[in-house]
């Protein structure tokens, strides 16, 4: 009777240390290209915590400046403009989706985010100014199986334009879909 008590005693312990180590590993980190209506960009997702992903990325596409108390944005296809950005996502509900079976692959769940992107700028047919965009964003990213990715959010942003010195605040939408790389 006391080896089958050590023996449950001893699974129980395992099966929780498992379950712990599952709970400590819920966000993945990897690199990622998504290509979306802001262009194409090549980035990294890396957990700080249980509940917070810092994304960065470079690409090219949109370019956005400011006038007047108005922020513009256009994609030259042509043309892109080089891009950095950086992004710290808290995934509020990745607990919840992890109790209730659902999909935690590629960091998916809902999300809240402080986003930072500067846009290089450049001159052509239409002028690309360099600028600054920060904002603020509730968003999804779901795993549509295997490697690929979909993401978008939907908030309000700041943009500073480095030409014009002039400030603009803005409504900001993004959707792209992914895939991860490594």
């Amino acid at each position: 009777m006391k080896k089958i008590l050590l023996v449950i005693l001893l699974s129980t312990l395992g099966f929780n240390a498992i379950a712990q180590e599952k709970e400590n590993e819920q966000l993945d980190n990897f690199g990622k290209i998504e290509l979306g209506f802001h262009g194409l960009s090549f980035g990294y997702e890396l957990p700080i915590s249980n509940k917070f992903v810092w994304e960065n990325a470079l690409g090219a596409g949109m370019g956005m400046s400011a006038e007047d108390n108005s922020a513009s944005y256009t994609l030259d296809v042509v043309r892109p403009v080089p891009f950095f950005k950086s992004k710290l996502k808290f995934v509020y509900n990745i607990n919840k989706r992890i109790k209730k079976e659902k999909v935690t692959v590629n960091n998916s769940g809902n999300y809240v985010a402080l986003q930072t992107k500067y846009s290089f700028g450049k001159s052509g047919s239409f002028t690309y100014n360099p600028a600054l965009l920060t904002e603020v964003h509730w968003g999804i990213q779901r795993s549509l199986g295997g490697n690929f990715i979909f993401n978008t959010h939907i908030g309000l942003g700041f943009v500073s334009d480095f030409d014009t010195s002039s400030t603009a605040f803005s409504p900001t939408f993004g959707l792209a879909f992914g895939y991860r790389l490594f």
